[in-house]
């Protein structure tokens, strides 16, 4: 049975069955604690023994032998800021208030605390009741999931910028060195060409100088791809808008971009992760939406920068693509990586038949 410390008993005072009142407390599986008008801890249940490892009957002017503190600061907790000193004092109802506390044994646990006065039928505060769930073990497997969070982000960031990194070293050597070696195999075999007199020879060695044309271009096309000229030179919105006109050459789009009278130059990181960001949205559209018309749009206000991608294609529902592909949606899981890494937000709209929008905030 609940045990009662031998003060005025509120129970009575409310015409409450106190049998059945003490019966439902023994039964319940969250922590109890009621006090009279005054603050003064009068009855308790087994479940808020066992949350407390034991039992002090205190006023509230003595919850400081209550240790406890705010879970989310690390604050302690004063005697006037527990739920039922405020419940008594001034009518307040707190609800699900996460303390971190020291119990009577030394030990130490998380726990929901709730509170709320009880009133008679004038509306007078005839006492108090607060209740304890221990989330000790539910709070420790959160802390370890944001660890394990945090540590993924950072090895997803390290990835990114090696990805980068090598992007960059591998354009660098396609342009200067593989291009360049290139460029000297067509003008030797040009000039063997010229100085062949044998007209069958002449017309291999024209076919391989073509060739090598072909071959200097497209490896000056990856080298751009894997890392954009403007975009180190000349910034985001230079690196996008010759990227831009490139895919619509090449897919045939109408595709609009939009800056504004833009011309401020951010972080490095920043301008590279919405370079990427657009550049995967408008591949997404070309390859899966059947996208006729593409706008791009680069705002910035006051607080943010805003970068928007909206397609005229087949749309999807953003939901439910990783069931209807089967598998994870690498496209936009790097998307709202690379935006999460610069501490911004990634938002998908569509519907199907509907089109799509990107949109990337960065605060």
């Amino acid at each position: 049975m609940t045990k009662t410390h031998p003060h005025p008993d509120p129970l009575s005072e409310l015409a409450i069955d106190e049998n059945l009142f003490q019966q439902i407390l023994d039964v319940l599986p969250v922590g109890v604690w009621l006090a009279d008008n005054s603050g003064q801890l009068v009855a308790n249940n087994p479940a808020g023994r066992k949350m407390w490892e034991g039992e002090r009957w205190l006023k509230p002017e003595q919850f400081g032998e209550h240790r406890g503190w705010w879970s989310a600061t690390g604050k302690l907790l004063e005697p006037s800021e527990w739920g039922l000193t405020r419940a008594v004092a001034t009518g307040e109802i707190s609800i699900n208030e996460m303390v971190d506390i020291e119990c009577f044994d030394g030990s130490r646990k998380t726990m929901l605390n709730s509170a709320m006065p009880i009133r008679d039928t004038d509306g007078r505060i005839r006492a108090a009741i607060a209740v304890n769930q221990d989330i000790t073990e539910l709070k420790r497997a959160q802390d370890e999931l944001v660890q394990v969070r945090r540590e993924l982000e950072a090895l997803s960031a390290a990835a990114v910028a090696i990805q980068e990194q090598e992007r960059k070293r591998l354009s660098m050597e396609l342009h200067d060195e593989i291009g360049q070696t290139l460029s000297a195999l067509k003008i030797v075999v040009e000039t063997a060409r010229r100085r062949c007199k044998d007209k069958a020879l002449a017309d291999h060695l024209h076919q391989a100088s073509e060739m090598a044309d072909t071959l200097v271009s497209d490896v000056r096309e990856i080298a751009r791809r894997l890392r954009p000229p403007p975009l180190d030179d000349l910034g985001l919105v230079a690196a996008l808008r010759w990227h831009l006109d490139r895919v619509a050459r090449a897919a045939s789009l109408d595709i609009r971009f939009d800056a504004g009278t833009l011309t401020d130059r951010f972080s490095g990181d920043l301008e590279l992760g919405c370079f990427r960001i657009v550049q995967e949205a408008v591949s997404n559209a070309i390859r899966h939406a059947g996208s006729n018309c593409l706008r791009v749009t680069l705002e910035v206000n006051e607080y943010h920068l805003i970068v928007s991608i909206v397609d005229d294609g087949c749309g999807f529902d953003p939901g439910s693509v990783y069931a209807q592909l089967g598998r994870h949606p690498l496209g936009l899981l790097g998307m709202r990586e690379r935006a999460a890494m610069l501490a911004g937000e990634l938002h998908i709209r569509s519907s199907p038949g509907q089109g799509a929008e990107v949109r990337a905030i960065f605060r």
